[in-house]
């Protein structure tokens, strides 16, 4: 987005406007009105939104400032005759019609009471589409499928996500052995293609090519095999996941070792997980612990999902960050991509407070929250009692109060509200803790310190 004035402009005609309100005479009614373009050209594409700013003036007041251009169909008018300013600085949001074309003009037109008028014609050039789209659903490089001996059939559950800067155009899918080349059309910034595909067995080489509409193509290779179904124990339909730090010891953890996944649909579930290294390995269980059904990877092909405690590989979180997970233990395949933090996501100042603390019930820290990783983490470290007999509870606010994050009795979602519950936890720990949270997938964790 580029603003069409600019701050020195701006100051000029205040200052101009200034000295026309002390220092004028009646002979100078019939001086135009000023105005100031500091860039002579806007450089944009189809769906984009440009803010355009600016400053006029004149001494005698101003009637109207319009912006418009025809061929975009925009014709935008500041009506001042009520106010007749001397001075009046405008900011407008253009929004670039999805057809639009270019090497036009954006026409300023500023009037005075008198009827003097001043005119300025801004170019809108069009600015050259160089980046390609992106696939956000990671594909590893070979998925497992299982043959089914009663279908005498293979079926493959593609689901994936891509995004872009500005308008996709199609999605492409080739699979040469089995005679598929297909190509959906689809607009926006975002899109989805879901299919189910039948193979017999063998290795099948799959190619996704996805198009923006500057000619930008991103190429994504993987390759199905199809093979007889590994023997697993019983999967079943629970009514939450866990998505768990293979890496880590649950035993280490207060609280939040076991991070939620909601249930979607039979045997599907989407959660959130915040990588703090690159190859972070993950594992998924249904309830909060690690001795019963637990779901990983075959140890022969790295994207099919399977339970087998002791038998299963985890799942590899390639780089450090943010992530989306979708599993579908009934497909036995996962999906997982960089997880975009919602705009507007806090980053200020951060304090905990709770029950079972040294500090007191509901008191106060004597120190804020401090960053760690990256603007949305947080972690502080503080006491838990002995034999301490209430109910174990903590939340996050700001020092103002103006947010506050807080969590269901459970501890299954955080989220932010003024009022609510808060998480209840049990433990029979006493002693130092850090305590962390994060506000880009708000989640917090209570861990022990033993050194």
């Amino acid at each position: 987005m580029k603003n069409v004035l600019i701050t020195i402009g701006k100051l000029y005609l205040l200052l101009a406007a200034l000295c026309f309100v002390v220092g004028c005479d009646d002979d100078k009614e019939d001086v135009a009105p000023g105005l100031y373009v500091a860039s002579e050209e806007i450089e944009t594409f189809p769906g984009d939104t440009v803010l355009v700013s600016g400053t006029a003036s004149n001494y005698t007041g101003l009637e109207s400032i319009t912006l418009s251009c025809e061929n975009w169909g925009i014709h935008k008018v500041y009506d001042l005759k009520g106010q007749k300013p001397k001075v009046f600085n405008y900011d407008y949001r253009l929004i670039v019609p999805k057809n639009a074309t270019f090497e036009d003009h954006l026409l300023i037109t500023i009037r005075d009471v008198n009827g003097w008028e001043t005119k300025k014609n801004v170019l809108l050039a069009y600015i050259a589409d160089m980046t390609s789209p992106v696939m956000q659903t990671q594909l590893p490089e070979r998925i497992s499928v299982d043959f089914n001996t009663t279908t005498n059939k293979g079926s493959w559950n593609l689901n994936v996500k891509f995004t872009d800067d500005r308008e996709l155009k199609s999605i492409r899918m080739q699979i040469p052995d089995i005679q598929m080349d297909e190509t959906v059309e689809v607009s926006g910034r975002s899109g989805e293609l879901k299919r189910t595909i039948d193979f017999t067995t063998g290795e099948f080489p799959v190619t996704l090519t996805l198009s923006d509409a500057g000619g930008n193509e991103t190429i994504v290779r993987t390759t199905i095999v199809v093979m007889l179904a590994e023997e697993e124990d019983p999967i079943q339909d629970y009514a939450q996941m866990y998505v768990v730090n293979a890496g880590e010891n649950p035993d280490d953890y207060v609280n939040g070792y076991y991070r939620y996944m909601d249930r979607k649909d039979a045997y599907q579930y989407e959660g959130k997980f915040y990588a703090s290294t690159d190859n972070t390995e993950i594992y998924f269980v249904p309830t909060k612990s690690m001795e019963g059904d637990l779901y990983g990877t075959s140890p022969y092909v790295s994207s099919k999902l399977m339970n087998k405690n002791g038998y299963v590989v985890p799942v590899i979180l390639p780089k450090k960050g943010y992530y989306g997970i979708w599993i579908d233990l009934n497909a036995h395949t996962y999906s997982i991509w960089e997880y975009e933090i919602p705009s507007g996501s806090y980053t200020g100042a951060l304090c905990v407070s709770g029950t079972g603390f040294t500090i007191g019930d509901w008191g106060a820290p004597a120190e804020n929250m401090k960053k760690v990783d990256n603007d949305y983490r947080y972690e502080y470290d503080m006491e838990l009692v002995d034999g301490y007999s209430g109910d174990y509870q903590y939340y996050f606010y700001s020092p103002d109060w103006a947010h506050v994050f807080r969590a269901d009795t459970a501890g299954n979602w955080w989220y932010e509200s003024a009022t609510g519950s808060c998480i209840i936890y049990k433990t029979d720990y006493a002693g130092k803790v850090k305590v962390t949270f994060d506000t880009a997938a708000p989640w917090g964790t209570i861990k022990k310190i033993t050194e």
